[in-house]
């Protein structure tokens, strides 16, 4: 039984069993949703302005395709607040395929840069924003272009207002030396590690190096190469990514390698393979990621 300092989760680590398994529960393939036909996340569904009781709701941050958008926001068509103005979402790129592990980091920071944007001005406007990204079908997508939601609550989310005591300055867990067996890679400005406490396997955190605000390209960094090193090692799976941008941001990074169950309805996750053995196949993929982005780079130079 593991508890997690950071998030307050609960964790039972199962034992190895003696009899082997009809359905092994950490591999379940990625499905992506039908969606809407045509995309409406794709440019070509976008020549006309974004419109909403009259005024044009699209924000755009520029890409390194001349001629093209890189990421826009665009108002909710079914927002999950009374404000509609408080429920955006992010179309990560102009690619229908494109996601942040597969991204060019320029393009990938400038998607990173935009959520962040959108939830600094949904905190601007005094409410709490909830950041995500989901992906493939068990995930909760609706649409298969890849995209995330940014909104404005009247409260802080739940989990935010357990972790805010381990992040005070000071005193923040994120800020200690992360122990080898939990360190997935460390990065120019970011760590990726994984947590105390996973709620499922292959559960990984990004934690920028420094105490304060979040920077996009440091984020984009970390979130592309944990999503490279997950799909190294359990093949293309559906995953969801929760920002949390207070004190020490942070991003969870948790794949949808099981289905829930009645241990995690009465609050009790379960992981089926030693973190240890998670951490150490990650870093492995983690580490071949790296190694194989500087040989493009020397390539490319």
């Amino acid at each position: 039984m593991r508890r997690d300092r950071l998030t307050g989760e609960t964790t039972l680590v199962v034992p190895e069993w003696e009899t082997a398994k009809a359905a092994n529960p950490s591999a379940l393939e990625l499905k992506m949703p039908s969606g809407t036909t045509p995309c409406p996340f794709c440019p070509a569904q976008m020549d006309q302005p974004v419109t909403s009781a009259g005024e044009e709701t699209a924000r755009v941050a520029g890409g390194s395709r001349q001629g093209s958008w890189a990421a826009v926001s665009l108002l909710n068509r079914w927002p999950h607040t009374l404000r509609r103005d408080a429920s955006e979402v992010v179309v990560l790129s102009d690619d229908h395929d494109a996601h942040l592990g597969s991204m060019d980091l320029d393009d990938a920071s400038l998607a990173v840069g935009l959520l962040l944007e959108r939830a600094e001005d949904q905190r601007q406007r005094g409410l709490h924003p909830l950041v995500f990204v989901n992906h493939g079908t068990d995930a909760g997508a609706s649409q298969p272009h890849p995209h995330g939601q940014v909104i404005g609550l009247p409260v802080p989310d739940p989990v935010g207002l357990v972790e805010a005591p381990a992040l005070v300055p000071g005193c923040c867990v994120l800020c200690e030396e992360t122990p080898e067996d939990r360190l997935v890679a460390r990065l120019g400005g970011a760590s990726i590690i994984t947590p105390e406490a996973p709620t499922v396997d292959y559960d990984q955190i990004v934690v920028p190096t420094i105490h304060g605000p979040a920077e996009p390209r440091e984020i984009a960094a970390g979130v592309g190469a944990a999503l490279r090193a997950l799909w190294a090692v359990t093949g293309p799976v559906s995953y969801n990514l929760v920002l949390h941008l207070v004190e020490h941001p942070h991003v969870h990074v948790t794949p949808r390698t099981a289905r829930h169950s009645g241990y995690e309805l009465a609050g009790l996750h379960t992981c089926y393979i030693p973190p240890t053995v998670t951490s150490a196949r990650l870093a492995e993929a983690a580490t071949a990621d790296a190694m194989r982005e500087a040989a493009r780079r020397s390539d490319a130079a």
